[in-house]
């Protein structure tokens, strides 16, 4: 009898645990969405989007309004990359073609930049109308950066060393960062490796790109800037990979932030807490803490891309349809409540079963 009974308390406390491991403040919808989903920049309020979205060979943009409806924008253009911020998005595509717009209007502007020879494509760009950062690739397949400062776009640099490819430009407050691949790594076979960034700083005539970290292992994915929060005091952006995560300071030196895990994606929430998953597996890693912490969504989804969207994290499924949203304020409030009733239940079963199996064998020995 005594060990039914604590069999069963041991099962309660084993529910109270999990449901503390449950994710709270989120929630599921359909996106609506048919397509996988390459890119996406929010308003400050996370309530309206542009994404970049793979439709058959090429790429397509589609707007979301507030009320989660979304829209095909017609472009007359091969859209190829979007950046920006939360009140100023910018889109580049084949050709040099160039277009900006903000939240509020809608309305995608195309604004004719003055190139300095062919126009090339736009791989991946940052900034606003008036000033930002590209990656492009001429005829050659050759990519290289280049800034632009109203109409005016300056000389191209190419990369450091001849063999990496540059994938992703952030525009930071010390300049931009690019991350990318080197194909001397690894096996051709295996696809992309290598972990590749490089800091660009703007000149008068052309950007100068310095190598910061060149290292074996997955890719990296992910640049995010950082202007406030508590890691603004220690870094300028962070950077995450397959691998690992790094913080980068504002001399450039790129320091590896201990437990925090690789991952296929990565976003951060207005706490500046870190949000990875890999496939459906999603942990959390704030600053100061010793390790990745796991948690449970309440329904299992395979995640392919995360973004920062308003006061929340936006995660969405690898073939777009499927849209996570979490409330990361819930989660730091009512997870931290069920971990602590968790623990005080299963410290009580434990007294109770002490208690219980002391009295009945006292009992037994005619003590009492």
């Amino acid at each position: 009898m005594a060990m039914g009974a604590f069999a069963i308390f041991v099962m309660l406390g084993c529910l109270w645990i999990h449901q503390a491991q449950v994710l709270p403040g989120v929630s599921s919808t359909e996106t609506g969405l048919k397509s996988t989903i390459i890119d996406m920049k929010w308003n400050a309020e996370g309530t309206e989007a542009l994404a970049l979205v793979s439709s058959d060979s090429n790429f397509e943009l589609m707007l979301r309004s507030a009320n989660g409806d979304w829209s095909s924008i017609d472009c007359q253009c091969n859209p190829l990359s979007i950046g920006g911020s939360t009140n100023s998005w910018v889109v580049g595509g084949e050709n040099g073609w160039f277009g900006h717009m903000s939240p509020e209007s809608q309305n995608l502007m195309p604004r004719s930049l003055e190139w300095p020879g062919v126009a090339p494509d736009i791989i991946s760009l940052d900034g606003d109308i008036s000033s930002g950062w590209m990656i492009v690739e001429g005829g050659n397949g050759i990519r290289s950066v280049q800034t632009w400062n109203s109409l005016q776009v300056s000389n191209s640099s190419t990369s450091p060393l001849e063999s990496v490819i540059l994938t992703e430009i952030e525009a930071i407050s010390s300049g931009a960062l690019i991350i990318g691949y080197d194909l001397s790594a690894g096996n051709p076979a295996d696809g992309p490796t290598a972990e590749v960034l490089i800091a660009a700083t703007s000149t008068l005539e052309s950007p100068q790109l310095d190598l910061l970290h060149l290292g074996a292992g997955s890719i990296l994915h992910t640049i995010i800037p950082i202007y406030n929060g508590p890691w603004a005091s220690t870094f300028v952006a962070i950077v995450a990979g397959g691998d690992s995560v790094y913080g980068v300071q504002m001399d450039h030196s790129v320091h590896r932030i201990p437990g925090a895990s690789g991952s296929e994606t990565i976003a951060m929430d207005d706490n500046g807490a870190l949000w990875m998953s890999e496939g459906s597996n999603v942990e959390t890693f704030g600053m100061g803490d010793s390790e990745s912490q796991n948690v449970v969504l309440p329904e299992n989804v395979d995640i392919d891309t995360s973004f920062s969207a308003g006061e929340n994290i936006v995660m969405l499924s690898s073939d777009g349809s499927v849209r996570i949203t979490i409330d990361p304020s819930a989660q730091h409030s009512v997870l931290q409540s069920l971990q602590l009733l968790g623990d005080l239940i299963l410290i009580l079963i434990l007294i109770a079963f002490a208690g219980f199996g002391g009295f009945s064998l006292l009992n037994k020995h005619e003590v009492i």
